[in-house]
């Protein structure tokens, strides 16, 4: 009984601590709130206001990093866009036929390769090809590599004929680089003729077009260099045209189908004259041409004018100047799907610098027989026609002859000076790919001099090509 009365007074005790302990607490813990109530609502304004200036920040960070975002991936679709131009260029003038690619179509840049880059809008292509020429000569050239009408031997040394030659200098490397939003493109192109039959890289071209404008090196105005026949030899005709020079050019449409072009060429001539003259670079060429394209610019007609000043100092000291110039007439005529003939007439005085077979020969201009201390322009006429015909889509043939006259009308001392050659050729190309290409040709020539001495030559060539 007594330990139940101890018991239930304990309980009694122990209750009621427990309820003072908790009213203490609680009324220190209302006396803390209210003393650090002040604090707390500046701690919490605080922390919001810092909470919003890094929201603001991750927010600022964020729209930048998309603004990154859009302006790379806007990089990456101007490229692509870029490319896609290139190809699509690239497919019109060169898939987007059933024919492989012409050597005319080559030798004029139609094929620029593959693009191998686009950056910023600036698309770089890389083209070419690599060509194995073996030749086989009946009688003695002296260009064992092209065939040269000029270069025939008049007095062969003995043993001289019947040479074979190997050769790989025509192949061609060039890097072609267009800006398509500026209207900017830039082309440099090597071959491997180096001088003496080496195969040390040549440079072709290396010309700027900006817009209307060009400037570099390039083909002359004056030739056509969209009109070359389907031929295996490196050479071609030797009535053609043929000279690439440093120039500025400025080309311009005339409706639709017209386009011309003047341009300011390097100056110098080519001249045979005593060892006591030079030959001196004063005035550059000038020159014009008129083109106009039909049946849907698979065809087309070109008129071109050449202005030559030829300067001189004779070992009088005097110098003179005295006028080259010619007129030329070419075209390209597609008779139909499968056949299309190439021309060419030109004709002046004084301009063999820009002739294929006697440009480097020094047949510009020959000092007078009648005033010794003057030079005087042999006239001259060139002339070329091919047929070239497509037996399929993968075979292909042409045929066509090729003739360059001088007049001997104001005399030259020299008996041995060219009067007169002669080209003609005929091959069978077939083409297992529109990469790759092998044909057969056969080539005559003949070469008439000033004592009215001809010779002749004869040549089988037999080449393997494959374009990059």
């Amino acid at each position: 009984m007594l330990n139940r009365i101890i018991f239930v007074v304990i309980s009694y005790i122990r209750c009621s601590l427990i309820k003072n302990f908790e009213g203490v607490r609680e009324k220190r813990l209302c006396i803390i709130s209210k003393s650090h109530y002040g604090l707390l609502k500046n701690t919490c304004v605080k922390m919001k206001q810092t909470l919003i200036v890094f929201m603001l920040t991750i927010s600022c960070l964020t729209i930048r990093a998309q603004d990154q975002q859009v302006q790379q991936l806007k990089t990456k679709i101007d490229s692509l866009d870029t490319k896609l131009l290139v190809h699509d260029s690239i497919h019109k003038k060169t898939f987007a036929k059933e024919l492989p690619n012409s050597r005319n179509e080559i030798e004029n840049n139609s094929y620029i390769g593959f693009v191998i880059s686009g950056v910023r809008g600036i698309s770089l292509s890389i083209g070419g090809f690599v060509e194995a020429d073996l030749i086989y000569d009946f009688r003695a050239m002296g260009d064992k590599n092209s065939f040269t009408t000029s270069s025939i031997e008049m007095y062969p040394t003995h043993g001289s004929d019947n040479i074979s030659t190997f050769s790989v200098r025509p192949s061609r490397l060039s890097f072609m680089g267009t800006n398509l939003h500026n209207s900017i493109s830039a082309l440099l192109e090597f071959d491997f003729v180096g001088s003496n039959g080496t195969t040390a890289p040549q440079l072709r071209f290396a010309y700027i077009w900006f817009k209307n404008w060009g400037a570099g090196k390039y083909w002359s105005n004056f030739m056509d260099s969209d009109n070359y026949p389907d031929i295996l030899d490196f050479e071609g005709p030797n009535g053609s045209l043929s000279i690439r020079q440093i120039q500025i050019r400025y080309t311009f449409s005339i409706g639709k189908t017209n386009k011309m072009a003047v341009s300011f060429e390097m100056p110098g001539a080519e001249l045979t004259i005593p060892e006591t003259w030079i030959s001196k670079s004063v005035f550059p060429d000038f020159t014009t041409s008129f083109e106009h394209r039909f049946w849907k610019a698979t065809s087309h007609l070109r008129l071109a004018g050449l202005v030559h000043p030829i300067t001189y100092l004779n070992s009088a000291g005097s110098e003179k100047t005295t006028l080259g110039g010619a007129l030329s007439f070419s075209g390209c005529i597609q008779v139909n799907r499968m056949d299309n003939i190439n021309l060419q007439l030109t004709a002046g005085t004084g301009f063999a610098k820009y002739n294929n077979d006697l440009g480097g020969l020094g047949y510009d201009a020959f000092t007078n027989k009648a005033d010794t201390n003057k030079v005087s322009t042999l006239p001259q006429l060139n002339f070329y026609a091919y047929y070239n015909h497509w037996w399929s889509s993968r075979l292909s043939s042409s045929l066509g002859w090729s003739f360059v006259g001088l007049s001997n009308e104001k005399g030259v001392y020299d008996p041995e000076a060219i009067k007169s050659t002669n080209y003609a050729s005929t091959n069978l190309i077939f083409y297992p790919n529109d990469n790759f290409k092998f044909g057969l040709e056969f080539l005559y020539g003949s070469r008439k001099d000033m004592d009215n001495k001809v010779r002749d030559a004869f040549r089988f060539q037999f080449t393997f090509f494959a374009k990059i």
